[in-house]
């Protein structure tokens, strides 16, 4: 690939070279001396697909293009207190009469209420990591009858 060099990739590293974006100056600098792109790879630590992509952008924009550091996707918000996990238990038992309270509801419920996205198994880890214990005692069928069992305990014979 035939690139011409406009700037010198030597001032400017050493002018801004030690900073976050030195070894994109650092990797053309070699390129530009005559040092092949496996060998700027090896030397660098970096993919050629990383190296050309920055040769791409030097290309296309310059040096202002190839400084600039563009923003990731950030990262996603995160369920930091078990009393968060605490009013979401609260709200879920509310909504039902009896029965277990599953990962896959609690994703639901996060996703709804916070606009917070985790996936089942990720729900699951973040449920352990706040000492969460799926140990419940036997659920109660929503139309089970209370009267009904007491009677029966009253009428039965004892084993």
């Amino acid at each position: 690939m035939r690139v011409d060099w406009i700037d010198d990739f030597e001032i400017l590293y050493k002018e801004r070279g030690q900073h976050k974006y030195g070894i994109r100056l650092l990797a053309l600098l070699k390129i530009q001396k005559g040092m092949t792109e496996t060998k700027v790879c090896e030397f660098i630590g970096k993919t050629h697909a990383t190296i050309r992509a920055w040769r791409k952008t030097y290309e296309s924009g310059g040096v202002e293009d190839l400084l600039k550091i563009r923003k990731g996707r950030g990262r996603k918000p995160r369920i930091k207190n078990r009393s968060d996990i605490d009013e979401a238990v609260k709200a879920l038992m509310a909504q039902r009469e009896g029965g277990r309270i599953r990962a896959e509801d609690f994703v639901g419920y996060f996703e709804k209420e916070r606009k917070i996205k985790y996936s089942v198994s990720g729900m699951y880890h973040l449920l352990h990591r706040h000492r969460y214990s799926w140990i419940t005692s036997r659920s109660k069928h929503p139309n089970q009858d209370p009267e009904a069992i007491e009677d029966f305990k009253k009428t039965s014979k004892p084993m």
